[in-house]
């Protein structure tokens, strides 16, 4: 398979080496535009996520040329160009996938495996002071990870989304803000979200419990540890710990598998959308 690279040439060469590694990759050509590719069957748009300035032009001439996509760029924060990717990629009938990390990681995919739909979630991230905390770009593309997540937990419709929502303008510079979200799916399953820049330390950490296990997961360590509810196991909770050591492999890895079985990604332009729509719709309210 021949693969093309657009971006900037020290990040474009960083995943030319990781592809390497990939099975039934054979070529990697790296471009300054999607114009300047031929012939090949699937392509990585690339840009720095402290960046608000990636080209999505590049994105909807992928499409035209029918070329599967895998972006590893900031998020679009505009509904609307959202919603027009979407319908390009349905006319297109390609792939596109976007660089939504935590849906790919092991310790995520456990939890979703064994704690599908829990009762409640609550997600806490912090770090120790504004000079430590992500630009606001890339808090906004933390935000809607972590929302994406809740989505993909509840399996259920969302029903009630209420809090802070702080799209990043591209006018002015903006100073973090502590942010706390509440969700409520149909099935009963609750989320609570909290961003707080103003904290004690670098801490990320997911709490679910079901009906037969609780857990928490350190995401910083991919470490789980969990809980038995049915029985005197829950006195003595076990630890697991995953190996999540080159995610942009383990990204790659889940492209190329799409690409070659046509397989839907895990969080590609559907759910992009669906979060949009979701985030639009409850924001008017």
């Amino acid at each position: 398979m021949k693969i093309g690279i657009i971006g900037p040439e020290p990040m474009a060469m960083t995943w030319e080496q990781h592809l390497r590694f990939i099975t039934g990759v054979h070529e990697v050509v790296m471009a300054r535009d999607i114009s300047l590719l031929d012939d090949v069957a699937a392509c990585l748009i690339l840009n720095d996520a402290s960046s608000g300035e990636t080209d999505t032009g590049q994105l909807l001439a992928a499409l035209k040329r029918g070329f599967h996509i895998l972006w590893v760029a900031p998020l679009p924060t505009d509904p609307d160009e959202i919603r027009r990717w979407h319908e390009a990629a349905e006319e297109s009938s390609v792939i596109v996938m976007f660089s939504m990390w935590s849906h790919y990681s092991p310790a995520t995919q456990w939890l979703f495996n064994h704690i599908a739909p829990p009762g409640k979630i609550h997600i806490h991230r912090e770090w120790s002071g504004p000079q430590h905390t992500p630009d606001i770009n890339t808090l906004y593309r933390i935000f809607l990870e972590e929302v994406s997540l809740c989505l993909e937990w509840s399996r259920s419709r969302l029903i009630r989304f209420e809090g802070d929502v702080h799209i990043p303008s591209q006018k002015a510079m903006e100073n973090p803000s502590m942010q706390q979200l509440y969700l409520r799916f149909s099935n009963g399953t609750t989320s609570s979200l909290f961003l707080n820049p103003y904290g004690l330390e670098n801490r990320h950490s997911r709490f679910l419990t079901g009906t037969k296990m609780a857990a928490v997961c350190q995401v910083n360590e991919h470490l789980i540890k969990k809980w038995m509810l049915d029985g005197a196991e829950q006195d003595t909770p076990e630890i697991m710990h995953f190996d999540f050591k080159e995610p942009a492999r383990h990204l790659l890895s889940h492209f190329i598998r799409s690409v070659r079985t046509g397989c839907k990604p895990i969080f590609g332009i559907s759910e992009l959308h669906q979060l949009a729509a979701i985030i639009r719709h409850f924001r008017e309210r």
